[in-house]
């Protein structure tokens, strides 16, 4: 990618941590939606979740310069899905999940006589961009992004490209959450403290207590990470650049460089991001909060 791009990505990078972060339990897609349409210069993006064989879909979150609402939205949205739309088709039926445009889905000349795309034209834009996110076999949800003169560029598609984990983790981390919260919101209230007592039968024997978890640096040293690293890896967490975790841990900053590199060789990474979302998942750095 070129320098602007580059720096495009790290702005990205840098909300993507300040999103996880935030201990409030409402998505911020708005941010996410205006920094993804300015760095591949889109006239409109929207987040949007499908299902092909069952032909409905909606949108979950959007952004661009015309008011519009919802169900309009929504309505233009099923109407790509019935027409075959080639972002629609192209990746509930296959798998990929390579960022691709309808361009090289479908091929210009085919992609410029269809349907969809005079439908496209008159909305948003008529060259379209598709960022999937994971979804079940016959769905597609991802980000869906517009070009209204020229198609999206090589550098814009790597741009899509190098970004997409971010917007992977960010997903996930705002399903867990709601998931989170409406099996907290199931609990009744005072359930643990209030009602009748009732005593349940003695068990016939007492399970032996399950073993105490193993220290995080324990875990860290099972896949071969350094104490070393794992400082520069509890660092990275607090979302602190190479310079200052050098600082922290009175190291040059070319050494820090090494360290994170060696971190994503053994945690099998590719970006910061990537990295915290796989420690945490291995149990060696704690959970993100799920305060509600």
């Amino acid at each position: 990618m070129g320098t602007a791009l580059w720096r495009d990505y790290a702005y990205m990078l840098g909300l993507a941590v300040s999103v996880l972060e935030r201990p409030d339990p409402e998505p911020h897609w708005s941010l996410v939606l205006s920094e993804l349409a300015r760095g591949l210069h889109a006239s409109a993006v929207s987040l949007s979740e499908v299902h092909h064989t069952k032909r409905t879909g909606r949108v979950v979150a959007w952004k661009c310069a015309d008011e519009v609402s919802q169900e309009y939205l929504d309505s233009l949205t099923v109407r790509h899905v019935r027409l075959g739309n080639p972002l629609v088709e192209h990746y509930a039926t296959t798998g990929d999940r390579t960022p691709r445009s309808a361009t090289q889905i479908r091929g210009e000349r085919p992609w410029l006589r269809s349907e969809s795309h005079s439908l496209a034209r008159g909305t948003f834009g008529a060259h379209m961009l598709g960022i999937p996110l994971p979804a079940p076999v016959g769905a597609a949800r991802g980000f869906v992004l517009h070009h209204v003169r020229d198609d999206f560029t090589e550098e814009e598609l790597a741009y899509a490209r190098r970004v997409q984990p971010l917007l992977v983790s960010i997903d996930a981390h705002y399903r867990a959450r709601a998931q989170w919260c409406e099996a907290a919101a199931r609990v009744p209230a005072g359930a643990a403290g209030s009602g009748p007592v009732r005593t349940a039968p003695a068990p016939a024997a007492a399970p032996a207590p399950a073993p105490a978890p193993a220290p995080r640096a324990e875990r860290a040293a099972e896949q071969g990470i350094t104490p070393r690293q794992f400082a520069v890896l509890t660092l990275l967490a607090k979302a602190l650049p190479a310079t200052a975790i050098a600082h922290r841990l009175h190291i040059s900053p070319r050494t820090a460089h090494k360290h994170i590199e060696s971190l994503y060789r053994r945690l099998g990474t590719c970006d910061r991001l990537s990295t915290v979302m796989r420690a945490q998942s291995l149990g060696l750095l704690p959970p993100p909060s799920m305060d509600c």
